[in-house]
């Protein structure tokens, strides 16, 4: 029992030497590095940040061997720097096109050109009422997008007929449309 209790002590008073040491270490060279960082970074709560980050690296894995502290540190805080930078960059980038895209997808239409387009189907609208159900119905699927063969089975006429039908429909529509202007 009372060697356990030594090893306790051994490490509690190992590790008030480690935090002793790293603090000291922190206050001799916090200054110097966030320096560097807000140089680097150019924005003060940046720097601070990645500094205490800088440190945090020190406290988890100081470098074995390594007699250079403020030098280790220092490139350990130009590399979170550098890193900081290009995520900045890629995040502004990336916030760009994601504003630009907005702006495509959500443009506002211009009122004359909407204006405009009523106008346009409303006359086309006018114009198959004056034409004959069939031929209407046949330029209506067609330009819906339905093939031939759909297209006859949905009259109950021959699909070999629906071509010279949609010619003569499109005619008389084109035909009624000019004389609506």
């Amino acid at each position: 029992m009372a060697l356990a209790t030594r090893n306790v002590r051994k490490a509690t008073a190992s590790t008030q030497d480690a935090e002793a040491e790293f603090e000291s270490v922190f206050l001799q060279h916090y200054p110097r590095v966030y320096s560097v960082l807000f140089r680097l970074v150019g924005d003060r709560a940046e720097a601070e940040d990645l500094a205490l980050e800088t440190f945090w690296k020190l406290w988890e894995r100081p470098p074995a061997g390594h007699d250079n502290v403020i030098g280790w540190l220092c490139r350990v805080a130009a590399n979170l720097g550098y890193n900081a930078l290009r995520a900045a960059k890629r995040r502004i980038k990336y916030e760009e096109e994601a504003g630009r895209d907005a702006l495509e997808i959500n443009a506002l239409p211009d009122p004359a050109y909407e204006a405009e387009q009523r106008a346009e189907r409303r006359r086309v609208r006018d114009t198959l009422k004056r034409m004959n159900a069939r031929d209407a119905q046949l330029l209506i699927l067609r330009h819906s997008g339905f093939a031939y063969k759909e297209i006859a089975s949905a009259l109950n006429v021959s699909p070999n007929s629906i071509g010279t039908l949609l010619v003569r429909a499109e005619a008389e529509f084109e035909r009624l449309f000019q004389e609506e202007t």
